[in-house]
């Protein structure tokens, strides 16, 4: 009888670390930045920066000048450019920005379009002083409507804020957006 019941005791301790087990959240998801919604056209205040999604853009094409050759991109998509305004607020930073479609994939920067003008890829932000930058996407075009872009610091996001900005109205694509230097 003592047996059964120090046996019972073991099972019922196993079924508790298992389900214990089960119901904790992997290091993926207790590891992340703080998601902070941000209406459109407010402006999103995260602990090392603030920004705001200012514009947006839809295109077949996209046309630039880089290292002194004129580049055109197509896409079996659309380019999203997205138009933001940031500062950061303790120190010099880069920003990352990602595009969260309707589905909820994630879509990276396009690396079509490195070295664009004003690109944030390129872009320093620096404490108390507002600069512009644009990111362009590469994306189908039934994952515009309904998403959002997401920024975070280019130094570890983990921890800290990720700005979850919602577009402002969406606009008429175009067949084809020039960006000038």
């Amino acid at each position: 009888m003592i047996r059964a019941g120090r046996v019972l005791i073991v099972l019922a301790g196993a079924a508790l670390l298992g389900a214990m087990m089960q119901s904790a959240p992997d290091y993926d998801s207790t590891v992340q930045p703080f998601r902070s919604p941000v209406a459109a056209g407010e402006t999103g205040e995260a602990r090392s920066f603030r920004a705001r999604f200012t514009g947006m853009r839809l295109a077949e094409r996209i046309a630039f000048r880089r290292y002194g050759r004129d580049l055109v991109r197509d896409s079996d998509g659309l380019f999203l450019i997205a138009e933001i305004e940031a500062e950061a607020r303790l120190a010099s930073q880069r920003l990352d920005a990602v595009w969260q479609g309707a589905s909820g994939r994630r879509y990276a920067l396009s690396h079509r379009a490195e070295d664009i003008p004003r690109g944030l890829e390129s872009r320093w932000f620096q404490p108390g002083l507002t600069d512009r930058a644009i990111a362009v996407f590469e994306l189908p075009e039934d994952e515009v409507a309904g998403g959002a872009l997401v920024l975070t610091g280019s130094t570890s996001a983990v921890f800290d804020s990720a700005l979850h900005l919602a577009p402002p109205a969406l606009p008429e694509r175009q067949p084809i957006i020039r960006f000038a230097p």
